[in-house]
């Protein structure tokens, strides 16, 4: 009788006989940067259905995302200059990381006690990513809205790296609203956002997950600079929100609280001058 391999935890892969058992992979392991195993995951916050054990080889020019072969899914491999934006979410135990490319959408769920295994692989990638940038910019720092709160203030530190300089940065922190509802007021909360512009790529947090605030959790989304297409401060009334357009026809759209309109645009001018200002080295 054949025996079911039994997955229970994610690690990293670093050579071909890290692979599990039955999991066979066809790449250049002599030029493998990195791999990540992602047992399967049932149910979750994030997971529309259950998930099958996945690995994720980083090469030089590449990413392969291979299933596993009893789901009978191809292998897809994903260019990492076509990748424009990695977003990560995280919820109580729950977490979830979404590649955008060019050509396609990828999205994987794990746990977040498997966040430093995560980290490390996403830390590589990065580093392929963000590598052909404008050369670092003699500016000092912009702060616009609020000083971080603790929260913010981890969040920022978890995901600006060492090797790159934090120019502009807007924030508002989490704080609450009074509306009608029913005729009768009530307390609504506002989730806090946070948007920097760094010398390598553009961040934006929220403790807003699909449209709730979420007190436990965070969002995290990214991007190199140089998909960048357009930014921009507008809206109407009293909904104003910060737009950011990017190639492949994927855009942000960043809410702001009616008390940092003056702040956020401040913030969108700046980093308007900012990029110019990239534009203008890249040409010359």
């Amino acid at each position: 009788m054949k025996k079911t391999v039994q997955y229970t935890h994610a690690y990293l892969i670093h050579r071909p006989d890290h692979l599990p058992s039955d999991f066979p992979v066809k790449a250049d392991f002599a030029k493998l940067i990195c791999g990540l195993f992602f047992p399967p995951r049932r149910r979750g916050r994030f997971a529309g259905a259950s998930s099958p054990a996945r690995v994720l080889l980083l090469l030089p020019d590449m990413m392969a995302v291979v299933s596993h072969p009893s789901t009978g899914l191809p292998r897809v491999d994903v260019r990492i200059d076509e990748i424009v934006v990695i977003e990560q979410r995280r919820l109580f135990l729950d977490a979830s990381i979404t590649i955008r490319s060019s050509g396609a959408i990828q999205e994987w769920q794990y746990d977040v006690r498997e966040e430093g295994l995560v980290g490390e692989f996403l830390l590589q990638l990065r580093h392929l990513l963000l590598t052909n940038q404008p050369a670092e910019r003699k500016f000092g720092r912009c702060i616009f809205g609020e000083p971080l709160d603790h929260k913010f203030g981890c969040g920022e530190s978890d995901h600006v790296d060492r090797s790159e300089v934090l120019t502009a940065r807007f924030f508002s922190a989490p704080s609450t609203m009074i509306r009608k509802r029913w005729l009768f007021p009530t307390n609504v909360p506002v989730a806090g956002e946070y948007l920097a512009l760094t010398s390598r790529r553009i961040l934006w947090l929220s403790d807003q997950i699909d449209g709730v605030y979420q007190a436990s959790g965070m969002m995290s989304k990214y991007a190199p600079l140089r998909h960048i297409s357009d930014i921009r401060f507008g809206g109407q009334g009293n909904t104003r929100e910060i737009n950011l357009e990017f190639f492949a026809n994927i855009r942000w759209s960043v809410p702001i609280q009616p008390d940092f309109c003056n702040e956020a645009e401040s913030f969108t001018k700046q980093t308007q001058r900012l990029l110019l200002w990239d534009g203008a080295q890249k040409m010359a």
